[in-house]
């Protein structure tokens, strides 16, 4: 229930058991199809796989049970299918393939759903904050250094570079996304040894059917994968890092920007009708909090044993959801102040007559528009 607090529902539901389960299912009927059209198997064969597929009851729980004496939910999946069927056609289901094949694939669909969702979102705060940065490209604010009162800068310019930290993590992810939103097809060693000379044309043809890029067997150098990860853990951080800004910004001593207007129902403390609190901020610091140790628990994972790992492949299946899940509450954070930001020119300019700061010059302003016009491709 805690977590649930801190989480974004629409990333949940994108880890949830049907949703993992039904990438599973396009994974078996889209390998049936590929090998019915590379002459594999037989058509008919093929069409009632889909069908099965498509029909196949979700006894989650007991699948479950299953997987707990076999260390892979594909195996009771698999059994399920092939039991529907029964004979002629079960032998062809799952023909070639292993379970990291179906486990891997349907991970990355799952992934891949959250990351299209994250594009839009992080699109969406660069042009918020950068509709906040040209606004304010001549407030002045204290800039500060060692957590100290430092030299003047316009407020545009913090705002501007919290947009350019978001849309270089934006450009970085949708790279690391084409490489790493690959199907995965090697069969019992990654060789695709069962498929023959056609295995690769097999691969490509599943490939293309469920919109993934196509790779060789990456069972254990999972490098493009673990690389993609990690470009997750980085919004996260930056949002984090940006989230850390505008704690500091919002405490009542100084007073300069808030996450969101302040409201009667944002907030509130159980015990002090007077106080308000940044939840906004809150979530987003527990999500880079989390990051660096599941980012650490998964390059650890990344030293696989031979032609499949024991223990460490298996430790992703807890890990990747739950990074997922870091990177849709820091979204959650960041979509709050796209639209709702709060500066407070009045208080900045009074902090800094405080300490005696001069005027921010007027070359720093520059510094804002050049920024903003960087980020003319994330703004259209």
């Amino acid at each position: 229930m805690l977590a649930r607090t801190f989480s974004r529902p629409s990333f949940d539901d994108a880890f949830a058991g049907e949703a993992l389960v039904a990438a599973m299912l396009a994974f078996e009927a889209g390998l049936a199809r590929a090998q019915a059209a590379e002459g594999l198997i037989p058509g008919e064969a093929a069409t009632v796989i889909e069908h099965a597929c498509a029909q196949l009851p979700r006894d989650v729980d007991a699948w479950i049970a299953q997987a707990r004496r076999s260390a892979s939910l594909a195996v009771p999946l698999v059994n399920a299918l092939r039991a529907r069927l029964g004979t002629p056609h079960a032998e062809y289901v799952h023909f070639g393939a292993t379970s990291q094949d179906v486990l891997d694939t349907a991970m990355v669909i799952c992934l891949r759903t959250c990351l299209e969702e994250a594009d839009r979102s992080l699109a969406g705060a660069v042009r918020g904050l950068a509709v906040k940065a040209r606004e304010h490209r001549a407030t002045p604010m204290l800039g500060r250094t060692l957590l100290q009162p430092a030299l003047p800068i316009p407020a545009g310019l913090k705002i501007a570079r919290w947009a350019a930290a978001l849309a270089q993590d934006r450009e970085r992810l949708a790279e690391a996304a084409a490489a790493g939103l690959a199907v995965q097809l090697g069969g019992p060693v990654g060789a695709l040894d069962a498929l023959g000379p056609k295995g690769p044309a097999v691969r490509h043809r599943l490939a293309m059917a469920l919109g993934l890029a196509d790779a060789r067997a990456w069972h254990t150098h999972r490098n493009a994968w673990i690389d993609l990860l990690d470009r997750v853990a980085q919004v996260v951080l930056t949002a984090g890092k940006i989230a850390r800004d505008l704690a500091l910004l919002s405490q009542p001593e100084v007073g300069e920007m808030l996450e969101v207007p302040s409201r009667e129902d944002r907030g509130r403390s159980s015990s002090m009708p007077h106080k308000r609190n940044p939840v906004a901020c809150a979530h987003a610091l527990a999500a880079a909090t989390v990051a660096p140790g599941l980012l650490a628990a998964l390059h650890a994972s990344g030293i696989a044993e031979h032609e499949r790992a024991l223990g460490g492949w298996q430790a992703e299946w807890l890990l990747v959801p739950q990074l997922a899940g870091a990177l849709g509450t820091s979204l959650d954070f960041l979509d709050t102040i796209a639209t709702s930001l709060v500066v407070d020119a009045v208080r900045m300019k009074v902090n800094a007559v405080a300490y005696g700061a001069p005027a921010p010059p007027a070359s720093l302003e520059a510094a804002v528009d050049e920024l903003l016009a960087e980020l003319a491709p994330h703004l259209a």
